[in-house]
């Protein structure tokens, strides 16, 4: 079956008409019969033919025309959670459909259509956003404005990706006690060769970091602008993500990381062995382990950073144990930034177990810097702020 898709949500904005507003367009549409809505639509469409739509920096308009029973819409608005439904106008044979929010004007937001119960990027709009469910459309509001960090450009100085492989030989009854090997990716810098004791950060998620949140792009442009210092990334990917990131082999992992990894990579390459120019990052579970493993091993990482960080019983825990040791030093660098469209499901809501752990942090007296964002539980937004992040650690 076939479908024409008109599905209004925007980066820029667009003009409804000349002389009307979305609103006022949509109430003479319902004013007219069924055959002359038609006309009217086709001409709304000539006028506006880039979609979506924005109107007044913050009114959001979805959008869809054709032969189609149900319209959905399912993303960062919705949380995604269930999806919402957009109103129906029949026009003949095809009906408009629409739906109206009231966003920030800095939002950037992901979102996949309903189409008769099936969801799908909107084929109208041109900006496609990766994610670990397959593409989504992505929407940038008229005041949003993107990093300057992630653009690749020929005339800077790019770095190389050397890998090496973490080795373990597990027999099957041991599988659940040891932790798997893996290939491990490292950034090295531009004239890694003529330099010497570069700071380091570990990426967890490391292989979707470096293809959806284009870390060593980022890491190239600001070397070029000398925002940070020369650094070296290794890009961890994991092999059992829940278990090794959130479950009960995370103290193996963290064991693994600081006892095993780190002395590998400092023996092989250039780096700097003061815990003071080790960092950590990680995004969503990867957050977590990220600030599982600096809060617990002070001794190897004293920087790290989680973005929609997963906040668990057993992180705050520790976070308190280690504030009774007096294992937190001044210099230690924390940072955390949260979407105020992040995920609500299952009970669980990152932004307000965000918020508490900054809390927790607050009234530990421990240094950190939180930040709140108009965006959602995704790689296009988390990319956004890495540059923050590794100037926050790095920066000269």
């Amino acid at each position: 079956m076939r479908y024409r898709f008109i599905i209004l949500f925007t980066v820029l904005i667009f003009s409804i008409s000349p002389a009307q507003t979305f609103f006022q367009f949509v109430q003479r549409l319902e004013s007219l019969s069924q055959e002359k809505r038609n006309v009217a639509v086709q001409k709304f469409f000539l006028i506006n033919q880039t979609t979506p739509i924005v109107e007044q920096d913050s009114l959001l308009h979805f959008v869809f025309y054709g032969k189609a029973g149900s319209i959905g819409v399912n993303g960062n608005l919705q949380y995604w959670n269930a999806p919402d439904e957009l109103t129906k106008i029949e026009c003949g044979d095809s009906s408009f459909f629409y739906r109206t929010y009231i966003v920030p004007p800095n939002a950037r937001l992901d979102y996949q259509l309903l189409v008769n119960g099936n969801y799908q990027i909107d084929p109208r709009n041109p900006r496609i956003t990766p994610s670990g469910f397959g593409p989504h459309s992505e929407v940038r509001m008229p005041k949003f404005i993107s990093s300057p960090y992630l653009i690749y450009r020929d005339s800077v100085p790019q770095g190389r990706i050397d890998s090496i492989s973490v080795n373990t030989t597990i027999l099957p009854p041991l599988q659940k006690y040891l932790i798997a090997g893996r290939k491990i990716k490292i950034y090295l810098p531009p004239g890694y060769d003529s330099l010497s004791h570069l700071p380091s950060v570990y990426i967890h998620d490391g292989f979707e970091a470096i293809d959806y949140a284009l870390v060593p792009t980022i890491i190239d442009n600001l070397i070029a602008a000398k925002k940070i210092e020369p650094i070296i990334a290794v890009f961890i990917p994991p092999v059992r993500r829940e278990e090794e990131y959130i479950r009960n082999s995370g103290d193996r992992f963290v064991n693994f990381l600081c006892d095993n990894l780190v002395s590998k990579i400092d023996k092989r390459y250039k780096t700097d062995s003061s815990p003071y120019k080790r960092a950590m990052m990680g995004i969503s579970a990867g957050g977590h382990i990220a600030l599982y493993t600096v809060i617990r091993r002070p001794d190897v990482f004293q920087n790290v950073g989680g973005q929609s960080s997963a906040i668990t019983p057993w992180l705050c825990s520790l976070t308190e144990k280690q504030s009774d040791k007096n294992t937190f030093s001044l210099s230690m660098k924390i940072y955390l930034d949260c979407g105020r469209y992040d995920i609500k499901r299952y009970d669980i809501d990152f932004l307000q177990l965000n918020r508490q752990y900054s809390n927790l942090l607050s009234s530990l007296r421990i240094p950190h810097y939180y930040r709140e964002i108009n965006d959602g539980h995704e790689w296009a937004g988390w990319r956004e702020h890495i540059p923050e992040m590794l100037m926050y650690f790095f920066g000269r």
